[in-house]
């Protein structure tokens, strides 16, 4: 238990000595002390509310102690949580250390920047942190301060890209007592900094990810988003083609108009046709008494994102190309042609120059629609976005599980970096969204990753009850190398993912008659 008195005394040489005296003799620690003109305040950890109260009675006892009565917090107490308080509240990270390299102040900008709590690192050496060229540890052996300094700091937890000022702190007498370090997120910086591309930059921080295959993809958006020319957006299925054509629409001229997005995949053919270019009244059974502007009209002087085109027939692939053609649609049950300028995005994970040679998609609309290419990275290309990418999706699920996840454990990003992503980033935020709800605190740990394909392996495990442990083993072994072949990857790289030799693999796969091709 901890008190805290206030003393009201009258203006007397050495009755500060008489009240430790009081204390001392009832065998009572002084935890601090402010002795200001005639006040007193102690801070004292006690447990015998005895000794509290004999000492409250003592104190009456001094000459010219006129009161004592108990505080909530002392003055100085009250200063040092107003000033952490200020630290807390600025835009940049504070760290100060001691001059036995301590971390004694590391305020909540920080822990944003670093990706550890105070409570992690205060009263540690500033080494669990920062690399041993650090300067701000250079600042107590009486470097010069610094200013602006760019650093990288990439370890287990996290990649910290920042800029750093650095001020020794001196005593009265000018002896080094510490430093104090300010600490910038460098992507924050540059915001301030571009406040001519601000625009783009904001439209464009949808696009999660610093790597070079992103950062080039951001650059060629750029660049054709001005245009009113047809774009082909390919990737593998959950690689958010649609989040890159609508970062390329608000980059667009057409930005304050529609933007009208469509998956071919899920229009029944029957439908297809009036979904997107509308039709009169009384056009067929069914149709609405004021008919129907079709996504054509919806979209005119914006975007049409057509998702999934590989997936329309080829007549409708030739009413298509007569509209991107013409500039042109006509109401199914009109005879009226309405003029539009829509400008064009389409997005397919499908081979569509295979599907042309086996007279699956026309030649002719394949040209109208792939003027600009756009090709998406697959997330096992580009993972040194994981973490960003994460730390995104905490922030969105925060809100909808109504948690409060801040961090991450050392090694929670292991079995992340290893894995191949055959669901991409749509895989990645399944699995971001199940481990936090296994987390029940503010710290995302190893344990909560199950990744998709634990829950096929488990199931192929248990699929026959009358099979032995070694049958069941087995089968397990089997299914999983076929997975892996799935991924077309050479034998030494599949050897290298289940952690065999080269030989030991080709033994298994000759075991189980598994066919490479």
């Amino acid at each position: 238990m901890i008190y805290r008195f206030k003393i009201e005394t009258k203006d007397r040489i050495g009755i500060t000595l008489d009240i430790v005296k009081k204390i001392y003799n009832l065998n009572l620690s002084i935890n601090s002390m402010d002795v200001m003109s005639e006040k007193i305040y102690i801070k004292i950890d006690e447990m015998d509310i005895i000794k509290i109260e004999n000492l409250k009675e003592n104190l009456l006892n001094i000459n010219g102690v006129k009161s004592v009565f108990d505080v909530n917090i002392l003055p100085k107490e009250k200063e040092e949580k107003k000033l952490l308080g200020v630290i807390d509240a600025v835009d940049q990270g504070i760290m100060a250390i001691n001059n036995d390299l301590e971390i004694e102040v590391f305020n909540s900008c920080c822990e944003k920047i670093f990706n550890y709590k105070k409570e992690e690192l205060l009263g540690k050496s500033v080494d669990k942190l920062l690399p041993q060229d650090a300067p701000i540890k250079d600042l107590i052996n009486g470097a010069k301060d610094y200013d602006n300094k760019e650093f990288k700091l990439i370890n287990k937890r996290n990649i910290s890209h920042y800029i750093s000022s650095g001020r020794s702190i001196k005593d009265d007498i000018g002896n080094i007592i510490g430093a104090v370090a300010s600490v910038k997120d460098l992507n924050k910086v540059k915001e301030l900094v571009d406040i001519v591309s601000i625009k783009e930059e904001h439209i464009l921080d949808v696009i999660v990810g610093k790597s070079q295959p992103i950062k080039q993809i951001k650059e060629l958006i750029k660049m054709v988003s001005k245009s009113s020319s047809t774009i082909m957006i390919r990737g593998e299925s959950g690689t958010g083609k649609e989040l890159f054509a609508k970062a390329i629409h608000n980059l667009s001229n057409r930005s304050k108009n529609n933007f009208i997005p469509i998956n071919c995949a899920a229009i029944p053919e029957s439908l297809m046709e009036s979904e997107l270019f509308g039709y009169e009244k009384g056009s067929f059974t069914g149709a609405l008494n004021e008919g129907k502007k079709g996504l054509f009209e919806k979209a005119n002087k914006g975007t049409l994102f057509l998702d999934e085109i590989g997936e329309l027939s080829l007549m409708m692939q030739a009413k298509l190309l007569r509209a991107l053609q013409e500039n042109k649609i006509r109401r199914i049950g009109s005879s009226k042609e309405i003029e539009l300028d829509v400008r064009i995005i389409c997005a397919t994970n499908k081979n569509l120059e295979a599907m042309i040679e086996n007279k699956e998609f026309r030649e002719d609309l394949y040209y109208r629609i792939n003027v600009i290419p756009v090709n998406i990275p697959p997330l096992r290309d580009r993972k040194e976005d994981i973490i960003l990418i994460c730390k995104t999706f905490v922030d969105k699920f925060n809100k909808k599980l109504n948690k409060n996840v801040k961090y991450f454990d050392d090694d929670f990003f292991e079995n992340l970096f290893t894995y191949n992503w055959p669901g991409n980033v749509r895989e990645l935020e399944n699995i971001i969204e199940r481990a936090m709800n296994l987390c029940h605190f503010d710290t995302l740990k190893k344990e909560h990753i199950i990744l998709n394909s634990n829950f096929i392996d488990a199931k192929k495990i248990i699929t026959n009850k009358n099979e032995s442990l070694k049958e069941s083993v087995q089968e397990y072994e089997k299914n999983l190398i076929k997975d892996k072949m799935k991924e077309k990857k050479s034998i030494r790289k599949m050897a290298k993912d289940f952690k065999i030799s080269h030989t030991a693999l080709i033994k298994k796969i000759k075991k189980y008659n598994l066919e490479t091709k």
